[in-house]
């Protein structure tokens, strides 16, 4: 009776989007959120740059701010470089302005080494790159690279704290406003909101209302010829 009630009434409201608004709420619910796998907020990891901004990274993708940057790797270290900033990623180089703004990204197919291990300065203070092929010492214009011997100072960048309007915007941006009320209630009157065996129990409760059906009408044809016999 329940998992009918269930079939009847959201019946009633999909049939009713428009007048209702269904379209027009949206639920933010986590445990809700989880059910259609979209991104938990625990997988945002931010660092400070420029002294008063924030770099997040989520599901592959750097935010400055509130603002998205570009899909690339796990951070390796953040390093000024004159009037650029680079972000120095597992897999290539993102070159910013004092402001912030994406002037380049570089995967490491078009330099000169491979994977970037980490990154540092040499005792008089220049950019290094430790990579699988060993140190490399780019030129002050970050477009070429000479390979370097002697010391390295490793620079590790140290996490912060993610503040909540930048955690908002970026959750925005994977997963939007939320979910609509009438994706949700599509979804419960089908049984796809609790995956394979919500639809198992939704179509058991569609041929428990057909054996319903049947059955009355069969008992009612009997009746209705024992009554005329």
């Amino acid at each position: 009776a329940l998992f009918l009630m269930v079939l009847a009434l959201t019946g009633l409201a999909l049939n009713h989007t428009e007048r209702l608004g269904l379209n027009r709420i949206t639920l933010g619910s986590p445990w809700l959120l989880s059910l259609y796998g979209m991104s938990p907020a625990e997988g945002i990891r931010s660092w400070r740059i420029n002294e008063s901004d924030t770099l997040s990274w989520h599901e592959e993708n750097y935010f400055y701010n509130d603002r998205e940057l570009a899909s690339a790797g796990p951070l390796v270290a953040i390093l000024e470089a004159g009037e650029l900033t680079v972000i120095v990623a597992a897999d290539g180089l993102l070159y910013l302005t004092p402001e912030g703004e994406l002037v380049e990204r570089v995967p490491v197919l078009g330099l000169p080494f491979g994977d970037i291990q980490a990154a540092g300065r040499s005792p008089s203070g220049y950019p290094l790159l430790s990579t699988d092929s060993g140190l490399w010492q780019p030129y002050p214009d970050w477009l070429d690279f000479a390979p370097y011997t002697g010391e390295f100072n490793p620079a590790p960048q140290e996490p912060v704290s993610t503040p909540a309007d930048v955690r908002q915007a970026i959750l925005a941006a994977f997963r939007g406003e939320g979910l609509t009320l009438y994706r949700v209630l599509l979804d419960l009157h089908s049984g796809r909101l609790f995956g394979w065996g919500g639809r198992t129990v939704m179509d058991l409760s569609a041929i428990a209302i057909l054996l319903l059906v049947s059955s009355g009408i069969g008992g009612w044809l009997r009746k209705s010829r024992w009554g005329r016999s």
